[in-house]
């Protein structure tokens, strides 16, 4: 069965960077939100917050056909932070993070309104998008990436969790 790595994390942790930065390891990598609006996979546009509401029953079926379409010899990435896929397709999730000072100001730089900094400043303390993967996914799934650091040395954490997965799932089938 063909299977996905999920990039995700909070807006402004570094999602699209790091994924742009893998495609060049030989990764195919789809992001999520360019899906959503491309495919009309939302109910509403929220004016308040900047963003659409994304509609997981007509996302997840959109997603799980992109997985079970790769012909790589390498799983998908998916790049966002408003996916569910069912977990028998899922290679790994990696969540990155990173300090509250750096996501503000990265932000901030994107020219987000106050209040949609808030928000995601507010879910980065509150571990949101961690605390949802670990529920969806399990610890043994779920690797967190600081991306506080340069970009390259992040994607290079990112690939060192990917081959390390490898390298256990291998060590599994051997036993």
């Amino acid at each position: 069965m063909n299977k996905a790595i999920i990039i995700t994390g909070t807006p402004g942790t570094g999602k699209t960077t790091i994924s742009q930065l893998l495609s060049t390891h030989g990764y195919e990598v789809h992001e999520v939100g360019k899906i959503v609006k491309e495919k009309h996979l939302y109910t509403l546009y929220d004016d308040e917050m900047e963003c659409y509401v994304v509609d997981d029953d007509l996302l997840t079926p959109v997603l799980v056909e992109l997985i079970e379409n790769n012909s790589s010899p390498v799983p998908i990435i998916l790049d966002g932070h408003v996916m569910m896929v069912p977990s028998e397709y899922i290679y790994h999730c990696i969540v990155l993070r990173c300090s509250i000072k750096t996501l503000r100001t990265r932000l901030e730089e994107r020219e987000y309104k106050p209040s949609k900094i808030e928000e995601n400043v507010e879910a980065e303390i509150m571990e949101v998008i961690l605390t949802e993967m670990l529920e969806s996914y399990g610890e043994e799934n779920v690797s967190i990436v600081y991306t506080d650091k340069t970009e390259e040395r992040s994607c290079n954490d990112v690939l060192n969790f990917i081959k390390g997965r490898k390298e256990r799932k291998e060590e599994d089938s051997t036993c």
